[in-house]
């Protein structure tokens, strides 16, 4: 998806991109309009008037519709991972940035998680990658679910033909395991959000792993 790629650059060039008039409308296909103007997504983000201006053009290029769909979204994710099996990881980080739910992701929803990522304190990017861990959203992470993110992340860098590989799955096993461990700091089966934050804010490794989204974002 451009946009990703755009999120840290672009410095404006033309004022007349970013419109929640009837500029792309058709009559056999409708457009989903921003519902909020410019100045509230400023208030909102942390970009500016021509950032996101600049951001709303490259979504509009990869995305005339003005919104994505879970197998679109699938689709883009794919051209990242050629060699894994992708499509679980991008239906989890959908359905995070879907956060509204509707089933599909809208400019508002992108720009904000673009927001927290790059902009955000490091508080509230733990919170985004807990939320993305936490797949039903309720506020706890399972070792079931951690164990469902953990192997959808190894299915994104293993080739498919080595998917049902029993080494793969020890090592799936082992690492949620190690995770789970670490993070259940009351051994009641549950990772509460501020556990999870407090952990990684004492653990230089974590914290360096944070700082790094913000350079690779802004390619």
């Amino acid at each position: 998806m451009n946009v990703v790629r755009s999120a840290g650059g672009g410095n404006g060039g033309n004022n007349d991109n970013y419109k929640i008039d009837k500029e792309n409308a058709t009559a056999t296909s409708p457009i989903s309009r921003p519902t909020c103007s410019i100045a509230e997504l400023m208030k909102k983000t942390k970009f500016s008037k021509e950032q996101i201006r600049h951001l709303y053009r490259t979504f509009k290029q990869d995305s005339p519709s003005g919104q994505v769909s879970k197998e679109h979204f699938a689709s883009i994710f794919a051209t990242l991972f050629p060699t894994g099996e992708c499509y679980r990881y991008s239906i989890f980080l959908f359905r995070n940035i879907d956060r509204s739910n509707t089933g599909m992701i809208q400019f508002e929803d992108l720009i904000t998680v673009f927001s927290i990522l790059m902009h955000g304190s490091i508080e509230e990017r733990l919170g985004w990658i807990f939320d993305l861990y936490d797949l039903n959203k309720d506020g706890k992470i399972t070792r079931v679910e951690l164990l469902q993110l953990v192997a959808a992340v190894f299915q994104l860098i293993a080739p498919v033909c080595k998917l049902n590989y029993a080494p793969l799955t020890n090592a799936i096993e082992e690492r949620t395991n190690q995770l789970f461990h670490k993070w259940d700091i009351h051994r009641n089966g549950l990772v509460h959000k501020e556990d999870f934050v407090q952990y990684c804010l004492q653990n230089d490794v974590t914290l360096l792993c944070i700082e790094k989204l913000k350079p690779d974002i802004c390619l």
